[in-house]
């Protein structure tokens, strides 16, 4: 188990570093990386539709611009799940590099592709979330 700790230490400064070749190696040698690194970025994307979700959610109900507050609100109301303001602003603030989310001057709104992703999650997801 200590041997496992320690290569995925190494594959984190690897990975951070961006030696494309450097990664290949280490994940040619370890395979069972993949995986994990996988799983991982899975979950990310993950909380980052749930983000997404909400604020679909509370721009629909407010009909513009909504609060970090607010979507903190609708993940705990709506989706059942507990994140603070930061957490929540450190999400929009990468989803917003992915072009899904847009800041305003007082809140977040949804990208045109934003609410392409937003309305697949919710179809997806719509019998698991009471609204």
């Amino acid at each position: 188990m200590f041997k496992k700790k320690k290569i995925r230490e190494d594959f984190d400064a690897i990975f951070k570093s961006g030696d494309e070749n450097a990664i290949k190696q280490m994940l040619d040698e370890h395979p069972w990386l993949l995986e994990e690194v996988s799983q991982e970025m899975d979950d990310v994307m993950e909380e980052q539709k749930d983000v997404i979700a909400a604020l679909g959610v509370m721009e629909d109900e407010l009909g513009g611009l909504v609060p970090v507050d607010e979507i903190v609100f609708s993940l705990r109301v709506d989706f059942n799940i507990q994140k603070d303001e930061a957490e929540v602003q450190e999400i929009l603030s990468s989803i917003e590099n992915l072009g899904l989310v847009k800041r305003e001057s007082h809140g977040w709104v949804l990208t045109t592709e934003g609410g392409r992703v937003c309305d697949e999650y919710l179809n997806k997801n719509l019998e698991e979330i009471k609204l």
